[in-house]
């Protein structure tokens, strides 16, 4: 079995209609989008034809930044940081489907990630990780080294599907200025399709 940590943005979706995982995991965490990201991966999905689960454990308590409503932590390369979120989407997602026959976790980390947890080096170890442990579960990010334009084009995916995505960073409805939803516009824009929001 092969699984896509899924938040209905436009890189994750645009690796879900790629990859064609066995399985499309949305997880809420306890972030303020939570209820966006659900929409738009649960509609994606059934638009591509791809199971979906969604798996809640409330962190919201743990989270720092807009994703939590709370102020940004210095240490951080940008202000939605949540610290370790893809080590704990990715262990998240052993544990529901690791009895189900797991054999790899993809997330949509791309050339343009300026979080550790979207690095080579960071993907090279969890790998590790997850391999050492029971399950012997693969971890990639098959668009680690694409521009997210470049992962659009590559994916052949549908502009119809990329305007039903979702990437606000602070609300359940696209607040139109946070970091992921000028990346949602800016794309667009350079698609020529402008925002559908």
């Amino acid at each position: 079995m092969r699984l896509l940590l899924f938040s209905g943005g436009m890189d994750s979706t645009a690796l879900a209609y790629q990859e064609r995982p066995d399985v499309c995991l949305t997880v809420d965490y306890g972030q303020r989008p939570a209820a966006g990201e659900i929409r738009a991966a649960t509609a994606l999905s059934r638009q591509m034809g791809l199971r979906h689960e969604v798996v809640a454990v409330d962190f919201s308590s743990l989270g720092i930044g807009p994703l939590a409503g709370k102020p940004s932590a210095e240490i951080a390369r940008a202000p939605e940081w949540w610290p370790y979120r893809n080590q704990m989407l990715i262990t998240i997602a052993g544990m529901r489907f690791i009895a189900e026959g797991l054999k790899e976790i993809m997330f949509g980390a791309v050339a343009t990630d300026v979080h550790a947890d979207g690095k080579a080096s960071f993907i090279r170890a969890i790998d590790r990780l997850m391999q050492l442990q029971e399950g012997g579960i693969r971890v990639a990010a098959p668009a680690r080294r694409l521009h997210p334009m470049n992962l659009i084009r590559k994916s052949g995916i549908p502009y119809d599907l990329l305007g039903a995505t979702f990437s606000c960073h602070v609300l359940d409805t696209p607040c139109g200025t946070c970091r992921g939803c000028e990346k949602h516009a800016d794309t667009m824009s350079r698609l020529g399709l402008g925002s559908r929001r």
